[in-house]
C-alpha cells in the first residue's frame, strides 16, 4: 500500500496549504477595518478558504485511498462538492438579485456569475461523477479524480479570490446598502437546507480556528450552538471527516493520508 497514517501535526506543514486552492487573506486581518462591507467581504474570504481546504485535502489524498475506505472518502468528497453547489446557487438565486436590487444597478454582480459559468462545467462533471460512485455506478479511481479537478480548481480558486475585492468595491454604496443583513439572509437561507450531518461539517472541519492569529468569530454563531453542530451532529458521520484538514478542536492538522 503507497499510503500511510499520518500522525505529524506540523504548524507549518500539513500537506493541503500548498494548493493547488489557494488560501485568502482577510481583508479585516489586512487592514483592521471594521465596516459592514470589509466584514461581510472578510466572512466570504473566511467561507471561501473552508472550500479551498476541503478540495485540497480531497485533491492531495485521492489516489491514496485504500479500498476499505473508498465508501467514507466518496461521501466526504461529495459532501463538499455539495456544500459549494448550495453556496453558489445561494449566491445566484438570493445574494447577488438582492445586491442588484438594493444598489439598483443590474449586472453589477455579473463578472461573478460569468465566473460561476467559468468553472461550472468541470466542477459539475466532478459532481455527478461523485454521484454515481454513491450510488454504485462506478468505482473509485483517484487518477480519474484528480484529472476532474484540475478541469476545475484554477478558475474556481481565482473567483474565490476574485469575490472578495468585488465585495470590497461596495463600499462606494455606503450606508444606502445594509450589506450584513443581505448576506446573513443568504447565509440563513443556504444553511437550513444543508445537512447537519452531511454538508454543515464539510465546511466546518475545514475552518482552522487559528488562521490569522485566531482574531475571528468564524461561523457567526453562538459558540454553544458551533459546538453542538461539530461535537454531536458532527459524530454521527465521524468517519468521514478524518479525511478534512482540520480537527473536531478546529485546528489544523496533517493530512489523514500522505504518500
Amino acid at each position: 500500500m503507497p499510503a500511510i497514517q499520518s500522525t505529524s501535526t506540523s504548524s507549518s506543514k500539513y500537506g493541503w496549504e500548498d494548493g493547488p486552492m489557494q488560501l485568502i487573506t482577510t481583508p479585516m486581518f489586512k487592514t483592521g477595518a471594521t465596516d459592514q462591507y470589509t466584514f461581510v467581504a472578510s466572512e466570504m474570504a473566511l467561507v471561501h478558504n473552508c472550500i479551498s481546504r476541503a478540495f485540497n485535502s480531497i485533491y492531495h489524498q485521492a489516489r491514496l485511498i485504500s479500498p476499505s475506505d473508498h465508501s467514507t472518502f466518496i461521501s466526504y468528497s461529495y459532501s463538499c462538492y455539495q456544500g459549494l453547489e448550495a453556496h453558489h446557487d445561494g449566491e445566484e438565486t438570493i445574494l447577488f438579485p438582492a445586491i442588484e436590487a438594493a444598489t439598483g444597478q443590474k449586472g453589477i454582480m455579473e463578472a461573478n456569475i460569468k465566473q460561476h459559468e467559468a468553472f461550472h462545467p468541470g466542477f459539475h462533471a466532478w459532481g455527478a461523477w461523485l454521484k454515481d460512485l454513491t450510488e454504485g455506478k462506478d468505482t473509485w479511481d483517484g487518477d480519474k479524480c484528480v484529472a476532474l479537478m484540475d478541469s476545475f480548481t484554477e478558475p474556481l480558486s481565482q473567483h474565490l479570490q476574485d469575490e472578495i475585492p468585488t465585495l470590497l468595491g461596495l463600499a462606494k454604496f455606503g450606508d444606502s446598502m445594509d450589506l450584513k443583513a443581505l448576506t446573513q439572509k443568504e447565509a440563513d437561507t443556504v444553511m437550513k437546507g444543508l445537512s447537519k450531518t452531511k454538508q454543515m461539517p464539510a465546511f466546518l472541519m475545514n475552518h482552522d480556528v487559528t488562521f490569522e492569529g485566531g482574531i475571528h468569530h468564524f461561523p457567526p454563531l453562538p459558540a454553544p450552538v458551533t459546538w453542538v453542530l461539530l461535537n454531536v451532529f458532527g459524530r454521527v458521520k465521524s468517519e468521514w471527516w478524518k479525511f478534512a484538514a482540520c480537527g473536531f478542536d478546529g485546528r489544523p492538522r496533517a493530512l489523514y493520508l500522505s504518500a
